[in-house]
């Protein structure tokens, strides 16, 4: 029988900047860090107030006046929309559909897209989330450069948890303005991470690729498609331009960046690798960059014995070679009160042989897929995922639910929408 030892450590817990310009605002707890300082980049958001709409069923007009001023004045912990973000809600425009059809629901989003508004709520019955209806909302509105939040009927209702699902939804909300909610306290670094990844349409025929492109503290700075194509041949061809593209026009709104690690969370081949490192050849920068593969369905498993539930602590990272590491993302906290059944899946993170940067950063590396694992704007409750894995599975079911994918050219194209996480 053979053994072996692996070395392992526990991470801490990131702390997370609450003001872009005071250095004290700091928390490890989310939604207290937004009680007590806002929102990360309150001193330089571009807008004071905003406009919103909301379209809804009339059955539901009781409901509805319940939920707008509660969003706007708060109800229970959650103390409204401005005391957190510090912006006024100029006005909140209700549209009442008589009858829910596609049809109607066409006429009013045709009306809605002539007026500015800075997002649109749309109520919607359960059933509607996967339908053509979700994919008529979404195309119309996102095609306008209009961000949208689709709410189900049932989380309308005043209950015990109606005061989280308004503090949830004001979240996400302002992340889709444009607004970035709080980042990870981190030294100043001129390196980027992009997030890769791809996505099929419903039939299993067009293929849709896309970057998602942060700061090294989390922050969210644009998104960034091509057009859909129809083979991988013609992926592979248009990955390499999607890079080039991505990478110059963050040069453009910020700064040249230093060195660059890219966060892959699908299988690549070693052609998808080669466009990649043509991109950079093409830019003509002297920069390191690392290629992180990201497995969310590893087979690894951990298991900590010297507790009951068997959980292992969250921040668990185990070296298994100098280019690959285990990490547990969501396991057992001290104040957390959770019951855990069985134990949490692992990130299995190897760094692919044709990076350019020292091995010896690679533990710096897995930290920083850790640490982007709290900066999540779905939710102050939101999962424990990397946002580098999980806003691409977003946008990629996002796809999935387009009657069309000749669509996406439309949302894509529209300005409006590249540095705003629309896909929330």
């Amino acid at each position: 029988m053979v053994s072996f030892s692996l070395y392992a450590n526990i991470l801490n817990t990131p702390l997370l900047r609450f003001n872009y310009s005071i250095q004290t605002a700091v928390d490890v707890n989310p939604l207290r860090g937004i009680s007590q300082f806002g929102p990360y980049d309150k001193s330089v958001f571009p807008k004071n107030e905003i406009s919103t709409a909301i379209i809804y069923p009339s059955i539901f007009e009781k409901e509805i006046e319940i939920f707008t001023k509660s969003f706007i004045n708060g109800f229970g912990i959650y103390p409204g929309f401005k005391k957190w973000f510090k912006i006024d809600i100029r006005r909140f425009d209700k549209y009442s559909i008589k009858s829910i059809t596609m049809e109607a629901y066409d006429e009013i989003l045709k009306e809605v897209i002539k007026k500015d508004y800075d997002i649109v709520f749309i109520i919607v019955e359960e059933t509607a989330r996967t339908s053509k209806l979700y994919s008529l909302i979404k195309t119309t509105l996102l095609g306008n450069g209009i961000p949208c939040q689709v709410i189900r009927s049932v989380t309308i209702n005043t209950n015990d948890q109606f005061q989280w699902i308004l503090g949830n939804i004001a979240l996400s909300s302002y992340a889709k303005i444009g607004g970035t909610p709080w980042v990870i306290e981190a030294k100043e670094s001129p390196e980027v991470v992009l997030g890769m990844s791809r996505a099929m349409d419903k039939y299993k025929k067009i293929i849709v690729g896309f970057t998602i492109i942060f700061r090294h503290n989390g922050d969210f700075i644009l998104f960034y498609s091509k057009s859909p194509v129809t083979t991988w041949e013609e992926y592979q061809k248009s990955l390499e331009r999607l890079v080039y593209d991505a990478v110059k026009e963050y040069e453009r709104k910020q700064e040249t960046p230093t060195s660059i690690v890219f966060h892959f969370h699908k299988r690549t081949g070693k052609k998808e690798i080669e466009s990649i490192k043509n991109a950079i050849n093409d830019l003509g920068m002297d920069i390191k960059y690392a290629l992180l593969h990201l497995n969310s369905y590893s087979s690894y498993r951990v298991f900590d014995t010297t507790d009951l539930t068997y959980v292992p602590w969250t921040g668990l990272t185990v070296r298994l070679s100098s280019r690959q590491a285990i990490l547990v993302t969501n396991g057992r906290k001290q104040s957390s009160k959770r019951p855990y059944v069985g134990t949490p899946n692992v990130l299995e993170i190897t760094m692919d042989k044709e990076s350019t940067m020292n091995p010896k950063e690679f533990p710096r590396l897995v930290e920083q897929v850790y640490r982007f694992s709290y900066v999540n704007w779905r939710g102050f409750n939101a999962q424990a995922i990397p946002i580098t894995i999980n806003y691409p599975y977003l946008i990629a079911r996002l796809v999935g639910n387009l009657e069309d994918t000749r669509n996406w050219n439309t949302i894509i194209m529209n300005g409006k929408l590249v540095d705003k996480a629309w896909f929330l």
